[in-house]
């Protein structure tokens, strides 16, 4: 069974989103990583990605966000850090 879902059963068919979030849980109590959940992992993923210098536009896709303005009022920390990432560049170069 082909589906475009990225977590599936043996058999290919859906699973019920609870299953991956206590999955992640019991992994995290069974290990000395930091007590996180799945949801966390996201917004990590997002804010790599903007510090990477992943344009906005591409990471507000990837993130499933409908316009980019809602990414950007959510992670503008995360902007304002390669905001002043590329203010440095930019001060290099210039020197």
């Amino acid at each position: 069974m082909d589906c475009d879902r990225l977590f599936t059963q043996d058999d290919g068919s859906p699973i019920h989103p609870d299953s991956i979030t206590d999955w992640f849980h019991d992994f995290i109590s069974r290990t000395d990583l930091p007590q996180i959940s799945i949801h966390f992992l996201r917004h990590t993923n997002i804010t790599l990605l903007l510090a990477a210098g992943i344009p906005l536009k591409t990471v507000s896709y990837r993130a499933g966000h409908a316009q980019t303005s809602t990414t950007a009022n959510i992670y503008s920390h995360a902007i304002r850090t390669t905001d002043e990432k590329a203010a440095e560049v930019l001060e290099n170069i210039v020197r």
